[in-house]
C-alpha cells in the first residue's frame, strides 16, 4: 500500500513539471522548527497527540526545498522535500505515569509531499495573502536512543517484542503522511517572497517514537535480542507497584504519530510570470479601434 502511495507523489512531480511551462513558477527554500505529537512527554493529563502535548524542551529543526507552480491567483500546487529531526522525552512531562516510565527517543525524517494550496484572503494592498493547503507525503524514520552513552537504534532490539512474539513483525521505518495547514505569504518585488506556515502532519503510523503498545516478558527480549533488548524496552523509574510488568500499558496505539513544523521560507520566481499570485486583479484588456478595451463578462 504505501508503495502505491509513493508512486502517486512521483506521478504528482511528474505531472508538475509537464505543466510548469507557461505557469508561474517558484523556487522554495525554508528553514523550520520542528515537534513532535507521539506517545512520549506531553501535558500533565492523558495525552491527545494535539498542540496541548507540545513539548518546547524537544523542539528541533527542519530544512525544506521545494517548487511551487502556480496556476492562477487562488490555486498553486507545490511539491517539497524536507530533512527534519524529531525527539521526545518522558522527563519533560509532569504526567505521573509517562514521566515514570522514563523513555526517550531522537529520528530523522526525510519526507517528499505535494500539496494543493488555496488563497482565500488578500490585504487591500496586495502584498499579504492568506493560504490554506493540504495533500499528501512520504517519508522515513529511525528512532534511536541514548543508554550509558550509546546510541541505539530502537527496532533493532524489537522492545515491543517484534522478535520475541509469534505473528508480531518489526515496523516498517516508511511511512505516508497528510500535510496540513495554513501560511501567509509576503511580498518583497516582483520575483521574490517570504512565508510563514503552521504544517502539521498525521501520519499512518505510531511508531516515530518506538512507542505504541504494552510491556513484554524482559525474559522474552533477552532470549531474542539480548539484555540490552530487556534494558531499553524498560526503563521505568515508577514507583507505582507492577508498573511495567508484562502486559502493563508502554503506550496508546489508538493515536498514530503527529509531527509538525512552524516553518519560513523564500521563494523566487521564475520564468515570465512574476507574482502572479500577487497581482491587483484588473480585468484583462484588449486594444479595439486603437483603444484600450476592458472586457466585461
Amino acid at each position: 500500500m504505501k508503495s502505491i502511495y509513493l508512486k502517486i507523489i512521483i506521478l504528482l512531480f511528474i505531472l508538475i513539471s509537464v505543466n510548469a511551462r507557461g505557469q508561474g513558477v517558484d523556487l522554495i527554500f525554508g528553514g523550520s522548527t520542528s515537534h513532535f505529537l507521539g506517545d512520549l512527554g506531553g501535558k500533565p493529563s492523558l495525552g491527545t497527540n494535539d498542540l496541548q502535548d507540545l513539548d518546547i524542551l524537544s523542539t528541533r529543526y527542519a530544512l525544506t526545498a521545494g517548487v511551487r507552480i502556480r496556476f492562477n491567483r487562488t490555486f498553486a500546487f507545490r511539491t517539497n522535500l524536507w530533512y527534519a529531526r524529531v525527539s521526545g522525552n518522558d522527563k519533560y512531562t509532569r504526567n505521573r505515569e509517562r514521566h515514570g516510565r522514563n523513555l526517550n527517543f531522537f529520528s530523522n525524517i526525510l519526507e517528499a509531499d505535494a500539496v494543493m494550496e488555496i488563497s482565500v484572503y488578500r490585504t487591500r494592498s496586495q502584498k499579504t495573502i492568506f493560504y490554506v493547503f493540504g495533500g499528501i507525503g512520504y517519508f522515513t524514520f529511525n528512532p534511536k536512543t541514548r543508554m550509558n552513552g550509546k546510541v541505539y537504534t530502537l527496532r533493532d532490539y524489537g522492545t515491543e517484542g517484534q522478535y520475541a512474539v509469534a505473528g508480531k513483525k518489526p515496523y516498517d521505518l516508511n511511512s505516508v503522511c497528510y500535510p496540513l495547514g495554513f501560511g501567509y505569504k509576503f511580498i518583497i518585488n516582483k520575483r521574490s517572497y517570504f512565508t510563514i506556515e503552521v504544517n502539521s502532519r498525521k501520519t499512518k503510523t505510531d511508531y516515530i517514537d518506538d512507542v505504541s503498545t504494552r510491556y513484554v516478558d524482559p525474559a522474552l527480549l533477552i532470549a531474542a535480542k539480548g539484555p540490552d533488548a530487556a534494558a531499553l524496552a524498560d526503563r521505568n523509574i515508577s514507583d507505582i507497584p507492577g508498573f511495567s510488568e508484562p502486559g502493563a500499558i508502554r503506550g496508546d496505539p489508538k493515536d498514530n504519530d503527529s509531527y509538525f513544523f512552524f516553518s519560513f521560507s523564500y521563494n523566487y520566481t521564475l520564468g515570465a510570470k512574476p507574482q502572479n499570485g500577487f497581482g491587483r486583479g484588473n480585468r484583462p484588456r484588449n486594444r479595439i479601434n486603437g483603444k484600450q478595451k476592458c472586457f466585461e463578462f
